[in-house]
This record gives C-alpha cells, sequence and structure tokens, in this order.
C-alpha cells in the first residue's frame, strides 16, 4: 500500500511516446507533497486519478470501460485546447508545472482527507520510481562513456529548422538521447510562426532555407523581446570565415558546422541547457 501522499494514476488514450514523458514527469514528484505514478494497463481500475486524452478515439471509451459505475471518476483531461467538460486539464506540450499543476489541484478538491476513496485490494504493479527510465533511444554497447543526461528528460524543448529530412533525423536522435523533446520545421515562415506561438529552449538553425534563411529566423528571433533569450546554435555546411562573422553579427549563439559530431553537439547543448552531458568522445550522430 503506499502511503497517503501517494497515488498512482491510470492513462488512457495516450500513445506510447507520451506515456514515456509522463513517466518522467511522474519521477520529478518524489520529493513533493504529492508523489504520483503511473500504474500498467492491466491494473487500470485499481488507479485513485485518470489521465484521460480526450482528443484520441479511444481515451474516453477506456476509461467508461474501466468503471462504468463511476461517471465522476477523479480525472485529468489533456486536450490542445481549453475543455469546458473538466475542471482539471492539462494542455500540450506537457511540461511538468502543467501536469502536476493539474493533478495536484484534482488532489486538494477531491482526494484529500476523507474524500480520498479506499484502493481495491487487487495489487497493482507500479513502476518503479527510484529506477532510471528507460532510455528512448536504444544505444548499441560501444565501451564508451553513456551520453544519457542524469537530469529528468522532457523538461527542455527545442526547435530543429532545417528543410533536409535526413538532418532532421539526426539531430532527432541526439536530442532524445539527450532527453530533450523537439519539434520541426522544414522553412522560415513555419519556423517563424512556431517561435512566435510556443515556447523552446534553444533554437537549432540551418543557415540555407526555403525562402528567408537561418540569419534573418535569428536576426528576427533576437529582436523580439520576449523571444531573445533563447540560445540560437547555427547547423550549417559553410566553413568559411565570412560565414561564421555573418553567424555572429545575426545574434546566433553558437556555429556548429556539418557534420556535427556528437560530441560537440553534446558540449553545446550543454553549454546552452545547463544540462550535465558527457563531452567524452562517441559515435558520431
Amino acid at each position: 500500500m503506499d502511503s497517503d501522499n501517494t497515488f498512482t494514476v491510470a492513462l488512457f488514450g495516450i500513445p506510447d511516446f507520451e506515456r514515456e514523458m509522463v513517466d518522467r514527469i511522474f519521477a520529478l514528484s518524489g520529493s513533493r507533497d504529492n508523489i504520483y505514478r503511473s500504474v500498467d494497463q492491466a491494473q487500470n481500475h485499481t488507479a485513485d486519478i485518470a489521465l484521460v486524452d480526450t482528443t484520441s478515439e479511444t481515451g474516453t471509451e477506456e476509461l467508461e470501460r474501466c468503471h462504468p459505475d463511476r461517471k465522476d471518476f477523479p480525472s485529468v483531461v489533456v486536450a490542445n485546447e481549453e475543455d469546458p467538460s473538466s475542471d482539471y486539464r492539462v494542455k500540450r506540450p506537457f511540461t511538468v508545472m502543467r501536469m502536476l499543476g493539474a493533478l495536484d489541484r484534482l488532489v486538494e478538491d477531491r482526494l484529500s482527507g476523507e474524500n480520498r476513496p479506499v484502493r481495491q485490494e487487487a495489487p497493482a504493479k507500479i513502476a518503479d520510481e527510484a529506477a532510471p527510465p528507460p532510455p528512448i533511444e536504444p544505444v548499441p554497447p560501444t565501451g564508451k562513456t553513456s551520453t544519457e543526461p542524469t537530469v529528468a528528460p522532457g523538461v527542455y524543448k527545442a526547435l530543429v529548422v532545417d528543410d533536409s529530412l535526413p538532418v532532421r533525423k539526426q539531430v532527432s536522435v541526439a536530442l532524445r538521447r539527450a532527453g530533450v523533446t523537439a519539434e520541426f520545421a522544414e522553412d522560415a515562415e513555419s519556423a517563424l510562426q512556431l517561435i512566435e506561438t510556443r515556447s523552446y529552449d534553444i533554437l537549432f538553425l540551418d543557415v540555407v532555407l526555403p525562402g528567408k534563411d537561418g540569419y534573418e529566423i535569428c536576426k528576427a528571433v533576437k529582436k523580439n523581446k520576449e523571444k531573445k533569450h533563447i540560445p540560437v546554435v547555427m547547423l550549417t555546411g559553410k566553413t568559411s570565415r565570412f560565414d561564421r562573422a555573418k553567424g555572429r553579427l545575426s545574434g546566433c549563439d553558437a556555429y556548429m558546422t556539418k557534420p556535427v559530431s556528437l560530441k560537440e553537439f553534446n558540449r553545446t547543448l550543454g553549454k546552452w541547457l545547463n544540462l550535465p552531458l558527457s563531452s567524452e568522445s562517441a559515435d558520431d550522430a
């Protein structure tokens, strides 16, 4: 039986890649007043709280099948926009404050003190909070120093702007191994729209893009009072002094020449996001 401040959460309709992120956020609750743990799908009926994706085709149906007699089962709704049907909501993209804040409000209102329901006797197989989360991208053994982060993944978010699919995939893998979530854009127009409407902790910009180039995106970011604090890393095949000088004049914070080694990528990422990533040599990304 868990302690009085530990609450188990069943996930309904949440895709696998977001389940991993949710578990990592829950792992951060270990030192807080309320601790959250997810249960295996087979034990959903034993959980205290439901986390339901109302935008999926199965989320609400799965909850109703699990608790047919509880139309008011304590639930936090996952939605891309405001959902007036619930007082407890968390919007995408998931962040620690959004997720734990919504759960805390639900617990305070409905599950504190005498309002907390008695758990069913069926044993729940709970994910071990003390164990480190599984890596998102399996890394084959090489005998070299691991590049896995020692801070909780999913806390930082990057935007990668490159019109090359292979490059986007390459950077995506490196970011996932570092525990950083990523979004992508293929041109300047899409990138500027995302930067204006969403929050990012770091930007990776290719220089050569359809329409405006990476330098122009960087200049726009650095002129924006609300966005100029975001570190901008230029990714380019241009190696001349002129190109580096142009990058500095645009306001970029770092300039990496393709192909970028994983060692250099991690060193840059660790510097600007304050991540304790290994700077030891590793296979190139």
